[in-house]
């Protein structure tokens, strides 16, 4: 069983609004409130109370100082006690294993997004409306998209660009029979945005690129307007919009391509570890590199590869995948950016860059596998990748 979220947009009335709102402000409040508690009981050098007991501490005010909160559901501060006592351990876990710690913000009524959790117990779904408790019946936009036969765990509401959304938290069984000794080596790249070591070209979308001229013409109409004034806050609007809608384009592509990579169900899927915050510091490809998004290719492939049964390998970045020849082995200390396509001066081996780079780290994690197993006496290394060349690409290798 795998917990699977699914997000969809509510169709809300004006007094919905207002309610969701003042839920989100509760959510903050408790927040806060138990942020300040667990603040000054370090200062005081006493031992931290636990969310649980924190919680029953609450109640209590509840009585008799926040006697307002009798009209929310009670799930909204107990997911925000959890929230605010996961970010509050995670800055100590950070600390002691020597990572950058971020201590936890308190949140801002202006800024920060509107959004609460309620339990899962508490809602009905059908196809074309949820019910959620105290609000009652809300429709949905999309008809049919969230299952209505699953056990729900729980479920977010937020808000963006005057928008609410709800995402359903439900516990669903996949099948996992992934395909025996079928290993892909996926080379993620800006001019394609993924190139399989099977040969699929995937191309970058390069959204980003596509609504540069919009998004600067929405900047000046935003220069132009008072500050303060509500044709500003409309014009901010507009471009928050345009943003979202860049950001959707880009995130639906990006699950597209990582489910149908998913659901291939290889044994292996093999990925290089991008150093991407060095990559940026190319000025020249630093807005190209963002909008490919590495990262969120890299956080959806592994949450994926656990639904459908398949193992995510992530290759040192030092590996040097691109310089590599997949016919011999030999490494091209001398191959530049503008390569697109590889030549070997040693055995006169031409192929596709990013696809002799996909075929390396297949290959890399195959020579890998089969040395742990110990199948018999292992070939050499330059035989192993012309005869893995010769079931991908289909040509006879012949060796000086």
């Amino acid at each position: 069983m795998e917990n699977k979220a699914y997000k969809t947009e509510l169709q809300v009335n004006n007094k919905q609004v207002s309610y969701f709102t003042e839920c989100a402000g509760v959510a903050r409040f408790v927040y806060n409130w138990a942020l300040d508690y667990w603040i000054e009981e370090y200062k005081a050098g006493n031992k931290r109370t636990s969310w649980m007991k924190l919680g029953t501490e609450l109640t209590k005010q509840k009585q008799s100082e926040f006697t307002w909160m009798y009209k929310y559901s009670n799930w909204i501060r107990t997911y925000a006690l959890k929230n605010c006592d996961q970010a509050y351990q995670n800055f100590f876990r950070n600390v002691k294993n020597g990572k950058t710690p971020g201590f936890p913000k308190f949140k801002s009524r202006k800024t920060s997004p509107k959004k609460f959790t309620i339990v899962g117990e508490k809602i009905k779904l059908t196809e074309t409306k949820v019910k959620l408790p105290i609000i009652g019946w809300i429709k949905l936009k999309e008809h049919g998209y969230i299952p209505t036969n699953k056990k729900v765990v729980s479920a977010t509401i937020s808000e963006k660009n005057r928008r609410w959304y709800i995402s359903v938290l439900v516990e669903e069984a996949l099948e996992q029979t992934p395909e025996p000794e079928k290993i892909i080596g996926v080379d993620l790249g800006i001019k394609h945005l993924a190139v399989t070591s099977e040969g699929t070209y995937y191309e970058n979308p390069k959204t980003l690129y596509k609504y540069e001229r919009k998004l600067k013409l929405l900047d000046r109409r935003v220069s132009r307007k008072i500050k303060g004034s509500k044709n500003r806050e409309k014009a901010k609007l507009i471009r928050a919009k345009t943003h979202e809608k860049i950001a959707r384009i880009r995130e639906h592509y990006l699950h597209e391509v990582t489910t149908e990579l998913a659901r291939t169900k290889p044994v292996v899927i093999v990925i290089e570890d991008l150093n991407v915050s060095g990559m940026k510091k190319n000025h020249h490809l630093a807005k190209a590199i963002s909008d490919a998004s590495f990262a969120e290719f890299r956080r959806m492939l592994e949450y994926k590869c656990a639904w459908y049964g398949s193992e995510l390998v992530v290759v040192d970045r030092f590996f040097p995948s691109s310089k590599t020849c997949s016919n011999c082995g030999a490494i091209k200390d001398d191959l530049m950016l503008n390569d697109r396509i590889f030549k070997c001066s040693d055995c006169g081996f031409e192929i596709d860059r990013d696809l002799n780079a996909a075929i390396n780290l297949k290959n890399r994690v195959k020579h890998t596998r089969i040395d742990a197993c110990g199948e018999g006496n292992v070939r050499p290394v330059d035989s192993l990748w012309a005869a893995s060349l010769k079931q991908e690409v289909g040509c006879e290798v012949n060796y000086a």
